[in-house]
């Protein structure tokens, strides 16, 4: 192997990086989708308790994040300093996934509560902190090119997202094939199912994934380092340099809104079942809104190459803002509902490809400025945004079930119900992407890293 290559990410590696997440999201895509019908139509909880027990769930996920990521910043193990978090992560999420949609029969509603409570923040502020804080910090660490990092952030979305349509598209099915959503049954054994995929998946990760070396004087192979030992500094130290920067906000916030608009998706399947009058529309309304993206994909480091990331992305969400108002105005049909879904999701492809390119960029940035190793702590900083927004957003969901009157009891909602969930499905989602418009309009970094380039030769 050449000196080049044994800066870039193996294919096997590649293949592997993608099929993680693929796992990791069997656990997270499934709570994400379907917690919330579960605890309301099997449990028997309250759209409204459901959503403030996640939001308190996410308070202790934030300190979390910062306690996860100080020890992975203290730890140096055999395998790597990332490597092995993924084994770690593997066997909780598994485990958390499974406890999570077990709730035990006959608990009063105060047990039942806490259970609740217990389960879910297990899986939201240990398991997949763990997990989200390793997959964050690892690509700076699989390949040192910058070119090798597009591709393998493009295959990491491809695989993810084809796990997610696939995930979204049978669970209707084996939920039908079970007993319904209603039966505790076809919860137990979807979720059984699920978590030996989640272990298997990101397992293979830790055993698989090879930490490059990273030499002394360079970042990237374009970047002159510091032989002076200056690029290891303490937790803190490096948190303070990174919250110094406008970038590290904006990354926050970005993930932020891109997560919260995740977790309002939940809303779909009672739009499909409640307003458009079956759960198995859902099976195919929620593979379309992952789906496109795999066509999209393979274009996308070709995009950013020639008209520029940052433009990319701002085209793919200006068209996401249209298609949003236009499935607003629209009368309510099945058809409606998928085309424009599928058209919101090829164009956020952009987006999702770059957001953990970003992660990289800040890091490579820091570097260049202040000649220091700051990827797992800029990786805790994303997880924070991607906590709070997911936890807000299942909030908001459980909230406005609450809000349009949404009893799980019923097996037909009135009007009024029906209403604020159409209401749920689409405003939101558009009020965040015209949000990210302006994130992303103020990330200028790439020519910023230019000029920290061309001063140091």
């Amino acid at each position: 192997m050449s000196g080049n290559n044994q800066k870039e990410a193996s294919l096997v590696e590649i293949l592997v990086y993608g099929m993680g997440d693929v796992g990791a999201n069997f656990c997270w895509s499934f709570m994400a989708a379907y917690i919330t019908m579960y605890y309301t139509d099997s449990v028997g909880i309250s759209g409204a308790v459901a959503g403030t027990i996640m939001l308190v769930a996410r308070i202790f996920d934030g300190i979390s994040d910062v306690l996860f990521a100080a020890l992975i910043d203290r730890c140096h193990m055999k395998l790597g300093k990332i490597r092995p978090w993924f084994l770690i992560s593997a066997p909780l999420l598994g485990v958390g996934l499974y406890a999570s949609y077990h709730v035990p029969q006959g608990l009063a509603d105060q047990a039942k509560i806490i259970y609740v409570f217990v389960t879910y923040t297990f899986v939201a502020a240990v398991a997949f902190t763990i997990y989200n804080l390793a997959y964050s910090a690892i690509l700076p660490l699989m390949t040192l090119d910058e070119g090798n990092r597009n591709v393998v952030a493009t295959a990491g979305r491809f695989f993810t997202l084809g796990g997610i349509a696939i995930l979204n598209y049978v669970t209707p099915l084996l939920l039908a094939m079970w007993g319904g959503e209603r039966s505790k049954g076809a919860w137990d054994t979807i979720s059984l199912v699920y978590a030996i995929i989640c272990t298997v998946l990101v397992a293979m990760m830790g055993i698989s994934i090879k930490e490059k070396e990273l030499p002394k004087n360079e970042m990237l192979e374009s970047q002159k380092g510091d032989e002076q030992g200056k690029e290891k500094g303490s937790f803190m130290e490096n948190l303070k340099i990174i919250l110094s920067t406008k970038y590290t906000w904006l990354l926050i916030v970005l993930f932020l809104v891109f997560y919260f608009i995740n977790s309002v998706y939940a809303i779909r399947a009672y739009y499909y079942r409640d307003v458009l009058g079956d759960l198995n529309f859902f099976s195919v309304g929620a593979m379309l809104a992952y789906l496109p993206s795999l066509f999209v994909l393979p274009f996308v480091p070709y995009l950013f190459k020639v008209i520029d990331r940052r433009k990319a992305i701002m085209f793919g969400m200006g068209i996401y803002v249209v298609i949003t108002v236009v499935w607003t105005v629209m009368p309510k049909s099945v058809t409606v509902a998928y085309i424009c879904t599928a058209m919101m999701a090829a164009s956020w492809t952009p987006l999702m490809t770059a957001m953990f390119i970003y992660i990289a960029d800040i890091a490579d940035y820091i570097w260049l400025r202040q000649k220091k190793h700051v990827e797992h702590v800029v990786a805790m900083t994303s997880s924070i945004g991607t906590k709070i927004g997911t936890g807000l957003g299942s909030a908001v969901v459980g909230w406005g079930l609450s809000w349009c009157q949404y009893d799980g009891a019923k097996e037909i909602q009135d009007s009024v119900t029906q209403s604020g969930i159409v209401t749920l499905t689409t405003a939101i989602p558009l009020i965040c992407a015209v949000f990210i418009l302006v994130i992303v309009f103020f990330w200028d970094i790439d020519k910023v890293k230019e000029k920290y380039r061309l001063a140091e030769k």
